[in-house]
């Protein structure tokens, strides 16, 4: 699963493409799932409780669709906070489909290793991404609009978390980007991985 600097970007290269109208409730949205993680990692129960997760990836495809249809209406006066909420499963599901098998190759081009020991090289290598990505225009446009949408309790978030969570992305979030470059990730993953959350969110939503 990517960091929130990939979900925002991501976020921001697919808003106009699939409809979206009020992109600072989508942009937050994208980035409350996690949002129980930021005063530390969370329970299992709420982490997949947040993300509507499964890990059979059939069902979780098939729980964020059934959200979405059980949610519209109570999200809508601010459909696109929903629709950036399942936005970010998605691009979940989208990174682990088509960027995580390269990534984990990558990893073990070495010999084998624990699947603590990739957990942790994984995400080295992705605050040595974010260093790239939070540069990048997709990142910069999206991030400057988060403060403009009201929080909003869903699924097992509450609006606190959000807004809490929110305000770290906006103005403190260096503990998550590396001074190294990364070894591995570029910019041509985080394509891969919006075509994939494309298909999918079309398929999901939109169908």
């Amino acid at each position: 699963m990517p960091s929130f600097p990939v979900h925002l970007a991501v976020a921001d290269m697919l808003a106009e493409n699939i409809g979206v109208q009020n992109k600072a409730d989508f942009f937050l949205g994208c980035i409350a799932p996690d949002s129980v993680n930021h005063k530390g990692f969370a329970s299992r129960e709420l982490r997949y409780g947040a993300h509507i997760r499964s890990t059979d990836y059939d069902l979780w495809k098939k729980q964020l669709a059934e959200f979405y249809i059980n949610n519209k209406q109570a999200f809508s006066n601010s459909i696109d906070y929903l629709k950036g909420y399942l936005f970010h499963c998605i691009t979940d599901i989208a990174w682990d489909e088509a960027v995580q098998p390269q990534l984990f190759a990558y990893l073990q081009r070495n010999g084998a290793l624990s699947r603590d020991e990739i957990t942790e090289l994984k995400w080295q290598e992705l605050f040595r991404f974010n260093s790239l990505v939070i540069n990048s225009a997709h990142f910069t446009s999206s991030v400057c609009l988060l403060e403009k949408a009201q929080p909003q309790a869903i699924a097992t978030v509450t609006a606190q978390q959000v807004s809490d969570y929110r305000d770290y992305v906006v103005n403190d979030y260096k503990d998550k980007i590396s001074s190294q470059p990364p070894e591995f990730l570029n910019m041509a993953h985080v394509q891969a991985c919006a075509q994939r959350t494309q298909e999918l969110y079309e398929q999901l939503i939109e169908s």
